[in-house]
């Protein structure tokens, strides 16, 4: 096995991020994004998978909670992100697992273990299908709040994200900081990063930290996050700062 400095990485798409991991996610790794509601987790997705149809690479997002014309919709009103000009070229691909035609709500006949199976199921068609390069999970509470066993909840997270491994997928899953949830998911996860608010004398600050990473080293350090017109980006220096 190659030394994992040697592994091939993939830009995040986030300017002064990839610094912070030592040059990108390592390639076909399951990266979680944790934070509270509003700090830029759905954000951070978008941009990755954007930053990757910008390149040519076929991509795919994966709505769990909302439609998909909504988060369309408002990176383009936001940002100014065409999201819909890289469908039309067949870069850009959504599944909205919430659309009746994919027969995958939630329902008191079904059980909340088997409805992840379905899920990693059509996951794995779909990749299989577009064959892309990168995925955005948005968000993935969604599918494992009613799993009350702690073992089954790290068994069904573990086969979700063995799921991107097997197919050298980079993907980026968000999950909110809430119900102890995103402790479990982090666990599987190869590396995490968090998203947070941050007090500084009479300033709220936006802020990011990689809490960890398989096999590299990153910059153990909280910075600043910034959101403009533009987009997310991260500056270097401390929130803490007044």
């Amino acid at each position: 096995m190659a030394d994992a400095d040697m592994r091939e990485r993939v830009n995040t798409g986030i300017p002064g991020l990839d610094e912070m991991l030592r040059g990108g996610f390592f390639k076909g790794t399951a990266n979680v994004v944790s934070g509270d509601s509003g700090t830029g987790k759905t954000i951070f997705g978008t941009q990755f998978i954007l930053e990757g149809a910008k390149k040519g690479e076929k991509v795919m997002c994966i709505i769990t909670s909302e439609e998909s014309k909504s988060i369309v919709k408002e990176m383009y009103t936001s940002f100014g992100w065409d999201l819909e000009e890289y469908v039309k070229k067949g870069l850009l691909f959504f599944v909205d697992i919430t659309d009746p035609s994919l027969r995958l709500q939630k329902s008191v006949e079904i059980a909340p273990s088997e409805l992840i199976k379905s899920f990693k199921k059509l996951v794995e068609s779909k990749i299989e299908e577009i064959k892309p390069t990168r995925i955005f999970i948005d968000s993935i509470e969604a599918l494992f709040l009613a799993i009350e066993s702690h073992y089954k909840l790290r068994t069904l997270i573990d086969d979700v994200f063995g799921v991107f491994r097997k197919h050298g997928v980079t993907s980026v899953i968000t999950v909110g900081a809430m119900y102890g949830l995103d402790e479990m998911v982090e666990y599987g996860a190869d590396s995490v990063i968090k998203l947070g608010r941050i007090i500084a004398g009479n300033n709220l600050q936006r802020s990011i930290y990689v809490m960890k990473m398989r096999g590299s080293g990153t910059i153990n350090e909280v910075r600043v996050l910034n959101i403009s017109d533009s987009g997310m980006q991260v500056l270097a220096q401390s929130p803490y700062l007044e």
